[in-house]
């Protein structure tokens, strides 16, 4: 029942919002505020063009890609960080100041320091490692000790107290890690591809263009393209999780 009600909320929303936007757009150019019916044309535009697939198609690769090169590392300190004290010490001070560098700041600083075509991926990487390390080293840390200990008395061997307590308490961390990852991948990347020419066949580099010809209805077209995209790739990652707890 609140699942239903939950899907009719998202209706009554976004049928409101449209009527509202339709509303507000009577009597405005369509460069300053187009309608949803403009958007709508140039969405159909963009979806039917030549480009589209290999456009969506390179910038969900460097999504992926991303994603994976801070993935590694944070899953590697998050068990180091549980092993050695130390380095959890460590590491919540530097992810804390990653944490708190502007990401406009970091793609200036990555535009002046490094090849353009790694800029999406360096400029990812600083933003998602610290919220992937942090759900994982926090999962870890968080497993109840006296559930190891009692593990321990009883001489429990250790792949199952890997498997039988730890993986079990890391795994609402490591889902929200995961999710609030890829979502901030999404952002990140498309941000940093309106700086990046080396590959104009990318979601930013074609907002930009759209940009440059003052088309604001363009430019709404390919958030929502991200925007469904996104959406589309979080349930897939939520039926994945929720599949592989039913057979774990």
């Amino acid at each position: 029942m609140k699942e239903q009600l939950r899907k009719y909320s998202y209706v009554v929303f976004i049928a409101v919002f449209i009527v509202l936007w339709h509303f507000l757009s009577l009597g405005r150019k369509t460069l300053i505020f187009p309608s949803p019916y403009e958007v709508l044309l140039s969405l159909v535009s963009i979806v039917r063009s030549g480009i589209f697939i290999a456009v969506v198609f390179n910038t969900l690769k460097t999504i992926f890609l991303s994603f994976v090169i801070a993935f590694v590392p944070a899953l590697v300190l998050g068990i180091f960080s549980k092993l050695v004290p130390v380095v959890y010490i460590v590491m919540d001070g530097v992810s804390a100041v990653a944490r708190s560098i502007p990401t406009v700041a970091i793609i200036l600083m990555a535009l002046l320091l490094l090849p353009v075509s790694l800029t999406p991926l360096v400029i990812c990487f600083f933003v998602v490692f610290p919220v992937l390390y942090i759900n994982i080293a926090e999962g870890l840390v968080s497993v109840d000790g006296r559930l190891l200990e009692m593990a321990r008395s009883y001489r429990i061997n250790k792949r199952k107290i890997i498997t039988d307590i730890y993986i079990p308490s890391l795994r609402p961390f490591l889902i929200a890690g995961i999710r609030s990852a890829i979502g901030l991948s999404f952002k990140i990347i498309v941000t940093a591809e309106v700086f990046n020419f080396v590959n104009s066949n990318t979601i930013g580099a074609q907002m930009y263009m759209h940009k440059i010809q003052i088309d604001l209805a363009g430019i709404i077209a390919w958030t929502i393209v991200v925007v469904v995209i996104s959406l589309l790739v979080d349930f897939i990652l939520k039926k994945l999780f929720e599949r592989s707890e039913i057979q774990w």
